[in-house]
C-alpha cells in the first residue's frame, strides 16, 4: 500500500498537503535523541546541508522503503537512476517510523518523508538548481490530481489491475489479479472520492502548457527533475498497458505523446524496473 491515505488509493503516494508534524526516535552516540520527520507536503525542518551535490549524494548510503509499482516510487526511482544515485529498496514501509506510509526515503541519516517533499528537496541537488515556483506548481498538480486520476481510472478496469498485478509479479501481483474483478466495482468509488479531480485530458493539457514550444519541461534540451518526476509516475501505466495513458496523450500528433517519446529516447538504459 501506498503513500496516499486509506481507502482513497490502493497505488498511490501521498498528497501534498501540509498536515501534523511528526517525532522519529533516531539512536545516536549521544544515546535516544528525537528528530522531527516532515509530514506531507512539509518541508524538512532541517534543510539537507548546502554542501551535498550529486557527488556526495553519490557516495551516501541511500534507502528507498517503497512499493514496485506505486507510481510516486516509481518517479523517485526514476530520479535516483537516471542521476545515476545509488541506493537501495525495501518493499513496504519504514520499519520503526511514525511516517507509516510510502515513499520514505534516507539519505545518510536523514529521513525524507512523501515524494513531493522528496523531488522538492533533492531537486537542488540532482540537477543543481530548486525547482521554480511554476515547477512545484506542475509538481504538487500531478502528485495531488493527476495520479489519484491515473489511478480511479485504472481501477476501473478489471484488465488494468490485470496488468499491474502481472507488472507487480509475486505473490503480491498474483492476489492483486485475483482480487480484480471485485476490485474494480469498489475501488473507483473510493479512490478520490471528495476530490474534484479533472479529466485525464485537462491534465494533460496542462502539462502540454507548461511544456510550451520546449522540448522537455525543466527547459534546455536535457531532461530535469520536473521531466523526471512526471515521467516516472506516468511509467507504471504505460508499461502496464493502461487504458488511462492513450486517453492522456489524446490521440495522435498530441505534443505531451511527443515529449513522452523523447523521454523514452533519453532514458534508454534507465530502467526503473530493472
Amino acid at each position: 500500500k501506498s503513500d496516499l491515505d486509506q481507502p482513497q488509493s490502493r497505488l498511490g503516494d501521498s498528497r501534498a498537503c501540509a498536515s501534523t508534524s511528526r517525532l522519529d526516535i533516531n539512536m545516536s552516540s549521544g544515546g535516544a535523541q528525537p528528530e522531527r520527520t516532515n509530514a506531507e507536503g512539509e518541508d524538512l525542518a532541517v534543510p539537507l546541508p548546502q554542501e551535498w551535490d550529486l557527488e556526495a549524494l553519490r557516495g551516501m548510503r541511500v534507502v528507498l522503503y517503497q512499493n514496485k509499482i506505486s507510481p510516486p516510487c516509481c518517479k523517485i526511482r526514476a530520479l535516483l537512476k537516471f542521476y545515476k544515485v545509488p541506493f537501495e529498496t525495501v518493499e513496504g514501509k519504514k520499519p520503526d517510523s511514525d511516517y507509516k506510509k510510502i515513499p520514505v526515503l534516507d539519505v545518510g541519516d536523514r529521513q525524507i518523508n512523501d515524494s513531493f517533499i522528496i523531488v522538492k528537496t533533492l531537486a537542488p541537488i540532482l540537477q543543481g538548481r530548486a525547482l521554480t515556483e511554476e515547477e512545484l506548481e506542475v509538481e504538487r498538480v500531478i502528485t495531488s490530481g493527476l495520479m489519484i486520476a491515473l489511478e480511479k481510472h485504472t481501477a476501473g478496469s478489471m484488465q488494468d489491475l490485470c496488468s499491474c498485478g502481472g507488472l507487480l509479479g509475486g505473490g503480491m501481483g498474483c492476489m492483486l489479479r485475483s482480487a480484480s474483478c471485485c476490485l474494480c466495482c469498489v475501488a473507483p468509488k473510493k479512490i478520490g472520492a471528495g476530490r474534484d479531480l479533472l479529466s485525464l485530458k485537462e491534465y494533460g493539457d496542462a502539462l502540454i502548457k507548461h511544456l510550451g514550444s520546449g522540448q522537455f519541461m525543466g527547459g534546455g534540451d536535457a531532461p530535469g527533475v520536473l521531466d523526471l518526476s512526471v515521467f516516472g509516475l506516468l511509467e507504471p501505466f504505460v508499461r502496464a498497458n493502461c487504458g488511462c495513458i492513450p486517453e492522456l496523450f489524446d490521440g495522435p500528433g498530441n505534443q505531451l505523446a511527443a515529449w513522452h517519446q523523447r523521454m523514452l529516447d533519453a532514458t534508454r538504459g534507465v530502467d526503473i524496473f530493472g
